[in-house]
This record gives structure tokens, sequence and C-alpha cells, in this order.
């Protein structure tokens, strides 16, 4: 067996972090002497210190790399790793993004722009009443995906079929990305029932954002912008229309979303 000291020198791992691991339950000692308690390792113990390493560098919680050296599966730790994987891949994308968005605003920078000037070329149209399917409720944007989800799945049990894009309509005063009052829809041809409601925005003014859902906040500013330019006043709840996006086969920066507000003088 190996003493605390020494399990600490090999594994690389400071002796306070072994006395936490082993306070929380994560890595236990093989035996602690009744008498001094001092802390003894088995040697087999170090492939479960290498293993609480690895997966740390892989950014697991402890409670999460706990699950795994109880759980001994190694189906189940492919299936973590994809995922994290996964999730890696996202941030990867969020990140080549942003040095995409960095590089723009550099080159507006050398050429005397305002970074914040966005190019939004605004329009109005009068949107006759259409009938919508939807789902309205209390969430964050990290839901937005299984509302849509529900959506779909509400779709298909009362056999309706989208006549448009999807979209969504934002109730509250206040946006709160924790908790907003959000409403998720598409139109639809025909039907009655529950969920299903008018949407008669009457005159709006819209812009066109082409790129990631990741920040629609310069076209919301040119927007309103416009209108208070104009000598307008928002008449109802802005909404959005994703003319095309991830089910489309395209990748982010191809995504095309119009922003609509309701108008009146």
């Amino acid at each position: 067996m190996l003493t605390i000291g020494e399990f600490s020198r090999i594994s690389r791992v400071s002796t306070k972090t072994l006395r936490y691991y082993d306070q929380i339950g994560l890595l236990k000692p093989g035996f602690v002497s009744r008498d001094s308690g001092y802390r003894y390792y088995e040697v087999s113990q170090l492939r479960d210190m290498l293993l609480i390493s690895r997966l740390k560098r892989y950014l697991f919680s402890l409670p999460e790399i706990a699950a795994v050296l109880a759980a001994r599966d190694n189906s189940r730790l492919a299936e973590l790793l994809q995922a994290k994987k996964e999730e890696f891949l996202r941030q990867i994308e969020d990140q080549r993004h942003l040095l995409l968005q960095m590089e723009q605003d550099i080159e507006k920078i050398e050429r005397c722009e305002n970074i914040m000037q966005a190019n939004y070329l605004v329009k109005t149209v009068e949107i006759h009443p259409k009938t919508i399917y939807s789902l309205r409720r209390k969430m964050s944007v990290r839901d937005f995906e299984e509302a849509f989800g529900a959506l779909c799945a509400g779709l298909e049990k009362k056999r309706l079929k989208p006549a448009g894009p999807f979209l969504s309509v934002y109730h509250d005063v206040e946006f709160n990305h924790e908790c907003t009052d959000i409403e998720v829809g598409v139109e639809v041809a025909g039907g009655s029932g529950e969920q299903l409601r008018e949407l008669a925005p009457g005159l709006c003014c819209f812009a066109t954002h082409i790129g990631p859902y990741d920040d629609f906040t310069p076209c919301y500013t040119a927007l309103m912008e416009w209108i208070e330019r104009e000598g307008y006043v928002v008449a109802g709840p802005p909404f959005e229309l994703y003319v095309k996006g991830c089910d489309d086969n395209v990748p982010p920066s191809e995504y095309v979303t119009e922003i609509y507000f309701p108008i009146k003088k």
C-alpha cells in the first residue's frame, strides 16, 4: 500500500486534494489507520486517480466523475464522452464565429466605421390574419429546442401540416434569458381546436438577419432605431420567422431569420 504522501507524489495530486476527494467520497483511501488516522491507498487506485484527472481535463464535474467511478460501465462512459465531445465541437464553432466577428470589427475600425453599425434594410408589410398552431409558456432561451420538439409532436398528433416557417412571439415587455413569456408556433392550413389561434399583427416593419441564432440584438436595434426615426410606435409583441435554419441542412452562417415589430403611428 502507499501512504498519502507517496500516492500524492506518484499521481501528482496534492494531499490536500486527496483529503478533499476522501471527504466527498470521490476517492476514498483503501485503508485508514484507527490509531494514527493515516490514509493508505492501493496501488490499483492510481488508475482511478488517472481517470479522475483525465475526466477533469474534459471538464466533467466532480459529481459526474463520481457517477462514472461508481458505475464502472465503459459503454456509459463512451456515451458521456461522445456527448462532451459534441459540446466541445459546438463551443469551437461558437469561438470560430466570434473570431470571424472580431476580424470584421477590426476591418470596420480600420475603415473608421462604427463596429456596432449594422446595415439592415428595414421594410414595412401588412400581414394579413393567419392561423397558427402554437405553444406558449415561460421558458429560458435554453428551452427552445425542447419547446419546438413539443410543438412538432403536437402537429403530428393533430395531423396538421405547416404552411409557413416556424416562429416565436415574445410577449413579455422585458426579456429575461432565464424566464420569458415566449410563444412558439407555425402557420397551418385550416383546422380548429385547442392551441390554434389567429395571428393578426397588421402593419409591421421587419428586417432580415443572416447568420446564427446567437445574437439578434443588432437587428432588433436597427428596427427600433427605424421605428423612432420614422415616427412609429410599437403596437404589439415582436416575433421572429425562421425562414431557413437548422432543419434545412445549411451551416449557421446561412440561417435566415426575419424579425418583425407590429407598428402604428
